[in-house]
């Protein structure tokens, strides 16, 4: 008979392979769980661990892009057995539950959910958590527009990830952020500066992802400014860094942006290839965000089709994504105005301001 494993034993392990995860090496958060799934063949019982497990897992399968398999485990765990464990396991169960909020871009409820977490993580003792909560919390603001918020969040993050040993790659991630944020309020020397910062320590950090993920972030900022090329150069960029582990999302983001650039340099065909490849992983993920987004640049750039263009701008609205439809609004204005279609560009240009005060209302009801 095998002798049995000491609980104490495997919540060591499982705190190892949070460590990874918080990292996104996922190679190695891979490897890791199995050598827990294997240790629980012989473990003593200990339902605090198993519940442990469960949560981490949660935390695994979103970086796994696993989302539905991790929301299933959140939903397995009783409630009021939760309330008697302690602040940790209950931090974790709110945190995560947010993360998840974050992922279905509910991003009032996540901030939600991260506000009842914060009230449990003041009784952890852990910088690191600190540090990955406030990062999570400072991305949260960003997609609503709480620039000074989601600012002040990172950079508690950077100070505790810097403080840190071998955590050059959420230093890189957490910079991209600041640069983001700079980026909207259109500090576009300061976003850029700071993302090349970003993918230079990222490059250094041997975890492919973060570089991957800085390339995509410039490659937005100088979309944004209108050098389409260096955008170009960028997004190409960030397929060709080999990611140990493919990533469907970071994938479909990039062929969307390629799509998007590529249409507006007038290059149909390498931008329809694009548009194909993002909208079958949108259509795999089930990201109705994305897949809203690409039909519209496709009926801007590619069939001039007005009731497409006019659904799926509100498809976007229904979702309260405000940033996206005003952002896509002005891009059709500006198109038809090239096009010398004055009714249409009027007609676009009126939406995108409606929908940019739409945004504000939006963000005074979450605040």
């Amino acid at each position: 008979m095998a002798e049995k494993v000491a609980s104490p034993f495997v919540a060591m392990m499982i705190g190892d392979w949070y460590g990874y995860i918080k990292k996104q090496d996922i190679l190695k958060a891979e490897n890791k769980r199995k050598e827990i799934v294997k240790a629980f063949e012989n473990m003593e019982e200990d339902q605090n661990v198993l519940l442990y497990f469960n949560l981490i897992d949660s935390r695994y399968k979103m970086l796994a892009q696993e989302f539905e398999g991790s929301k299933a485990l959140l939903k397995q765990i009783d409630i009021e057995e939760k309330q008697k464990t302690d602040d940790m396991i209950q931090y974790y169960y709110f945190f995560f539950n947010g993360m998840y909020e974050f992922y279905k871009k509910r991003f009032s409820n996540a901030i939600n959910y991260y506000h009842i977490a914060e009230t449990r993580l003041r009784n952890v003792p852990d910088e690191l958590e600190r540090a990955e909560f406030n990062y999570q919390l400072s991305i949260a603001y960003y997609e609503i527009a709480q620039n000074h918020f989601s600012i002040n969040h990172a950079k508690k993050a950077l100070e505790s990830f810097k403080s840190a040993h071998l955590q050059e790659s959420r230093v890189a991630t957490t910079l991209m952020v600041i640069a983001s944020n700079k980026m909207d309020l259109n500090q576009f020397e300061q976003a850029e500066s700071t993302f090349k910062d970003a993918i230079n320590l990222a490059a250094e950090s041997k975890v492919d992802l973060p570089q991957a993920l800085g390339y995509f972030n410039l490659g937005l900022c100088y979309e944004r400014q209108g050098k389409l090329q260096q955008a170009l150069e960028c997004l190409q960029n960030v397929l060709s860094v080999e990611l140990r582990k493919p990533h469907k999302t970071l994938y479909m983001r990039t062929n969307y942006m390629l799509a998007r650039v590529l249409f507006q340099l007038d290059q149909k065909a390498e931008g329809l290839e694009s548009y194909n490849e993002s909208l079958k992983l949108a259509n795999e993920l089930s990201d109705n965000a994305y897949i809203a987004k690409l039909n519209i640049i496709h009926s801007i750039y590619i069939t001039g089709d007005e009731a497409q263009l006019d659904a799926t701008l509100n498809a976007l609205k229904n979702q309260n994504l405000w940033t996206d439809a005003a952002e896509l609004s002005i891009m059709a204005a500006k198109f038809y105005k090239k096009q010398d279609n004055h009714k249409l560009a009027s007609k676009y240009f009126d939406d995108g301001l409606e929908s940019q005060a739409k945004k504000l209302s939006w963000m005074e009801e979450i605040e």
